[in-house]
This record gives C-alpha cells, sequence and structure tokens, in this order.
C-alpha cells in the first residue's frame, strides 16, 4: 500500500470537468513529479487531495486513512501539508512567527534551521524576498510526511534555482514529495516517477525515463522538446 492513494477522482465546476477518474498512488519516500498543460487539474488534483475542494467522487487514502471528506485543516494535521502558487506569509509577524503559528509536528527551529531561516528569523513577512517567502512556506509544509508542491520554481531567478533544487534534495531524504511543475527539464532531474496530467486525466505515469520514451505522451504533451 502506498502512502498515498487515489482512486477515480472527479470534480466538475459548474460543468466544466477539472478531474476526469485521476488514479494514482504514491511511495512513501518518492519524489513524484506531476506536469502537464494549464487547465490540465494539477492544482485542482491537490485542492481535492488537502481537503481544499471536496471531489464529486472517488476516493483519496492517505497512510491507510481514507480522508477524502475531511476538511483542509484536519488533513494538515495528519501530515499532508502543502504550498500554493501565491505564497502567503503573515506580513507583519516574523519568519519565527510564521512559522510557530503552522508548525504543529516539528520544532520551529528544526524547520528553520532545515530551510535556512535562522538568520532571517526576524524579519517581518512584508519584506521578504520573494525566494524568502518561498523558503518560508517549504518550512511550513515540511512539518508534514507528505509534501504537495505547488510551482515552487516560479518567479525565481536563474541564480535562486540551484538553492532550492537543494532545499528540495533536502527534504526528499526525510519527506515523500509531489511537485507541479511546469519546467521540463527540471521536473526530469527531481523525479523518482513523472505523473502527467492532460485535461484532467492521467495520460500517463512513470519513471522520467519511462516517460520520454513514450511516444503517446511525445506527441499529446512533450512533443519535439530535447529531453
Amino acid at each position: 500500500m502506498g502512502l498515498l492513494e487515489v482512486n477515480d477522482l472527479r470534480r466538475t465546476f459548474g460543468g466544466i470537468v477539472a478531474l476526469d477518474g485521476v488514479t494514482l498512488d504514491v511511495e512513501r519516500g518518492e519524489t513524484n513529479v506531476i506536469i502537464g498543460p494549464n487547465g490540465a487539474g494539477k492544482t485542482t488534483l491537490f485542492n481535492c487531495i488537502t481537503g481544499y475542494h471536496m471531489p464529486d467522487s472517488g476516493t483519496v487514502v492517505f497512510d491507510g486513512e481514507n480522508i477524502t471528506r475531511k476538511r483542509d485543516y484536519e488533513v494538515a494535521r495528519m501530515g499532508v501539508r502543502r504550498t500554493f502558487q501565491e505564497v502567503d506569509v503573515f506580513d507583519e509577524l516574523t519568519v519565527a512567527e510564521n512559522i510557530s503559528l503552522g508548525a504543529f509536528q516539528t520544532e520551529p527551529r528544526e524547520l528553520m534551521d532545515l530551510l535556512d531561516l535562522m538568520d532571517i528569523r526576524h524579519k517581518r513577512g512584508e519584506s521578504l524576498t520573494l525566494f524568502e517567502r518561498k523558503r518560508v512556506a517549504l518550512s511550513l509544509a515540511a512539518d508534514g510526511q507528505l509534501l504537495l508542491l505547488d510551482e515552487v520554481f516560479s518567479g525565481l531567478n536563474p541564480a535562486e534555482k540551484p538553492a532550492m533544487i537543494e532545499y528540495l534534495n533536502t527534504l526528499a531524504r526525510e519527506k515523500t514529495l509531489m511537485l507541479i511543475e511546469h519546467d521540463i527539464e527540471t521536473a526530469f532531474d527531481l523525479a523518482d516517477r513523472v505523473i502527467v496530467l492532460s485535461q484532467g486525466s492521467v495520460l500517463g505515469q512513470g519513471t522520467p525515463e519511462a516517460i520520454k520514451n513514450d511516444d503517446r505522451i511525445q506527441q499529446e504533451y512533450l512533443g519535439e522538446m530535447a529531453l
């Protein structure tokens, strides 16, 4: 049994099908990277796993427990944590205060050490750079067992990207990761397994090498990209 099992997950919004029978499983300790075009259902999948949206049908099982109808705060306390495309921190609070508020299972200092935040622990949220804000969000997600990370590289400059990769590799030594990523080269470098979504369905899943060699995925999504 995988750490996370998603079975036949469906979600519509006013007649628009966002998820159409998504089935996948995530093994403990893996890094899974989800790729796919805009509108493929990637963020909706994260929302349904973490309780921000309730699916119309299907099930989500985490560590052997059905969490399909649990609320977001319940799912978070169970150890499924996430980041968002838009990084929110409390602007009026310091880094240390932000992390203390969100940490359920881990000492705040340990989370700050993990993402090199101790030197800026007294800095207020309103004065943080985007890279710093993303590290605060990652440290809060690191309080869980399964981390769902939505476009962590978005908006970072080329000098910040290698550092973010190193942070993710550090997290991957102890945590199970699921990432949504649009940078195909980065996705394949990070992933133990790649999940390709298209039009709300799983187009394919497997090792990076298997996905690269899948003719159907090449034709429908990856095209002639050099991988």
